[in-house]
C-alpha cells in the first residue's frame, strides 16, 4: 500500500486539505499565466499603439521621398532598431522617383532581377541571425548586427524593393517568431509607397507638356500671383527669359508640324544644356516659353542667353536654319515682383526682340512693378 500525504507535523492529511493545496497550486500557476498573458497584451497594445502612430505619419507624407524619410526616422525612434534600409529596384516603379534627401546608408539602388534572385520576392517577411545565415547584401559596417528582418515591398510578382529592420540582438528577429506583425508593416508600406508614387506621376503629367518634356501652365498657376520671394526665398534675385520661336508658322507650313515638334524639342534640349535641372522652363504655349533661374545675376543670364541664341541659330531643321527671339527680365532683391509681373516684362522684352527683326536678346527697361 502506498503511504498517505502527511502534513508539516507528519499527520496524514485528509480528502479537502490535499484538494485545498492543489487548488492553491492551480491558482498560484493560473496567476502567473494571467500576469504573462496580461504583459504580452500590454506589449501588443504599445506595439500597435506605435504602428497606428507610424502609419498616420506615413500617410500624411507628401510625396514618395518624404514617406520614406519618415519610415526611416520613425522606425528607428519608435521600435530601437540599430538599422533601417531601404533597397529599391531602379527599373521598378519607384525607380524614377527622387530620394536625394536619403543618404546611401539608408538607400541602396539594386539591379533588375537582384530581389528574385536572392529569392525575396517568395517570402512576404524573412527572419535571419547575422551568424547563422548571413546576408550579400550588408556591408561592412553593418558588422555589429546579429538579426535582420528583411520585408518584401510589393508583390510576388512585382517587387520594387525590400526594407531591411536590423537589430544588434540576435535574437530580435528570431527566425522562429512570429511575422504577423512584420508581414502587416510591409502590406501597409507597400501599398502606401505605390498610392504616394502613382499619386505623383499624376500630378506630374498633370504639369507636364508631353511633346517637350517642360512644364505648362498650369505648373505656374499655384505661384502666378505670389510674390517671388514665397517660392524661391526671400532676397534670392530672379532672371526670367521668354523665348519666341521666330517664324515658326512658316516652318509648319513648309516643312510640316513634325519637323515644328522637331523644331520645338530641339530648342528646348539646347536651353537645358545651359541652366540647372531645377530651374522651370514652362511652356507657355505654342512656341513661346518662360525660364525662370533663381539665384541668377544678370550678367550670367545675359551670358546663358547669348549661348542658347548662338547654337539655335546653328542648329537647322531639315537644312533650314532655325532662330529665337528672347525677352530677358529681371527682379531684384528689393523688388519682389510676383511672378506674373516678372514673366510679363520678359514677354513684353521678347516683341520688342521680334519687332527689330527677331533673332535677337532685348533685356527688359528696369521700371519697378508693372
Amino acid at each position: 500500500m502506498s503511504a498517505q500525504p502527511t502534513s508539516t507535523d507528519n499527520k496524514p492529511l485528509d480528502f479537502n486539505e490535499r484538494r485545498i493545496q492543489a487548488l492553491a497550486k492551480e491558482n498560484a500557476q493560473l496567476r502567473e499565466y494571467v500576469s504573462t498573458m496580461m504583459t504580452r497584451l500590454h506589449d501588443n497594445d504599445k506595439l500597435f499603439s506605435k504602428l497606428f502612430a507610424l502609419e498616420a505619419s506615413v500617410l500624411a507624407a507628401g510625396d514618395p521621398e518624404d514617406m520614406c524619410f519618415t519610415l526611416l526616422r520613425e522606425l528607428r525612434s519608435q521600435f530601437s532598431l540599430d538599422l533601417v534600409r531601404f533597397w529599391f529596384d531602379r527599373d521598378s516603379l519607384i525607380g524614377s522617383t527622387q530620394m536625394s534627401a536619403l543618404s546611401d546608408q539608408d538607400l541602396i539602388w539594386i539591379e533588375a532581377g537582384e530581389i528574385n534572385a536572392m529569392g525575396l520576392n517568395r517570402r512576404n517577411v524573412w527572419l535571419l541571425q547575422m551568424e547563422k545565415d548571413g546576408f550579400p547584401w550588408m556591408q561592412p559596417r553593418d558588422e555589429s548586427l546579429e538579426s535582420i528582418a528583411l520585408l518584401r515591398l510589393g508583390t510576388q510578382d512585382k517587387p520594387f524593393g525590400v526594407l531591411g529592420l536590423g537589430s544588434n540582438d540576435k535574437d530580435r528577429f528570431n527566425p522562429n517568431q512570429s511575422t504577423d506583425f512584420l508581414q502587416h508593416l510591409a502590406q501597409i508600406i507597400s501599398l502606401s509607397l505605390e498610392h504616394a508614387i502613382t499619386h505623383e506621376r499624376l500630378a506630374r503629367l498633370a504639369i507636364t507638356d508631353a511633346l517637350t518634356g517642360t512644364q505648362n501652365r498650369r505648373f505656374l498657376q499655384p505661384y502666378s500671383h505670389q510674390p517671388l520671394s514665397s517660392w524661391f526665398g526671400k532676397g534670392v534675385p530672379v532672371a526670367a527669359m521668354f523665348f519666341d520661336m521666330d517664324d515658326f508658322k512658316g516652318v509648319n507650313d513648309r516643312l510640316g508640324h513634325a519637323a515644328g515638334d522637331e523644331a520645338l524639342t530641339k530648342v528646348c534640349d539646347i536651353i537645358r544644356k545651359y541652366v540647372r535641372a531645377q530651374d522651370p522652363l514652362i511652356r507657355m504655349g505654342g512656341d513661346e516659353f518662360t525660364l525662370l533661374l533663381p539665384s541668377c545675376k544678370q550678367d550670367k543670364a545675359q551670358s546663358i542667353a547669348e549661348n542658347i541664341l548662338h547654337e539655335v541659330q546653328k542648329t537647322p531643321i531639315e537644312n533650314e536654319p532655325m532662330s529665337v527671339s528672347i525677352g530677358l527680365a529681371f527682379s531684384a532683391e528689393k523688388d519682389d515682383l510676383t511672378l506674373t509681373q516678372l514673366i510679363k516684362k520678359a514677354d513684353k522684352a521678347m516683341y520688342v526682340a521680334k519687332a527689330l527683326g527677331g533673332n535677337r536678346i532685348e533685356i527688359a527697361q528696369e521700371k519697378g512693378k508693372e
